[in-house]
């Protein structure tokens, strides 16, 4: 260590040779192609102050970073697809529920007579159950039927995204209701 005042022995670090050559001229920068953020990264560096990162480990940096904004866009993917189930999913309670309500009134129209219904501006017309019942099956039909039009079709846009294809049980579940719901409709027609 030199023991004059104000003058230090240069810092080692360690694996770093310790090198006491004049720092190039920003006009031998520029011939070198040399960018002011190297030069910058290699004065930190050569003074300790910076993360030690080296053109390898900024590589590697950069594809970790590719590497979550691909785990990340695939988990917005899949949150997507769940989201067009959870939709199916409550198109096919509400679907169920107007097709059962439609099957139990006609059922109980088959029992009953007529019922009177009032219009807006006070006029009475006679209604069926039946033809209330055939109503509500078909709105339930028919509501299902374009729910899962709508999620087969926002399926095909994920898959063209890059989604992974997958089994949809409600779909699935959603197209044996359909035919339920059919088998309901022609039960109630042919009043069986």
């Amino acid at each position: 260590m030199n023991k004059e005042k104000g003058k230090h022995a240069p810092r080692e670090i360690p694996g770093k040779p310790c090198s006491t050559a004049p720092a190039s001229t920003p006009v031998e920068n520029a011939k070198k192609g040399i960018g002011s953020g190297k030069i910058i990264s290699r004065i930190e560096s050569a003074l300790g102050l910076g993360n030690g990162e080296t053109d390898e480990t900024a590589a590697q940096t950069g594809d970790a970073a590719t590497q979550l904004a691909h785990q990340r866009t695939d988990l917005a993917m899949e949150r997507n697809y769940l989201a067009a189930d959870r939709t199916l999913m409550a198109w096919i309670r509400t679907s169920l529920s107007m097709i059962s309500f439609g099957f139990t009134i006609g059922k109980l129209g088959q029992v009953m007579g007529s019922v009177e219904v009032k219009g807006i501006l006070g006029k009475t017309r006679m209604m069926s159950v039946e033809s209330i019942a055939y109503y509500l099956v078909i709105l339930g039909i028919v509501a299902l039927l374009m729910a899962s039009t709508q999620h087969w079709f926002r399926m095909r846009q994920l898959y063209k995204m890059g989604l992974r294809r997958q089994l949809s049980i409600s779909f699935i579940v959603a197209l044996l209701l359909i035919v339920m719901g059919g088998f309901a409709l022609s039960s109630l027609v042919m009043a069986l």
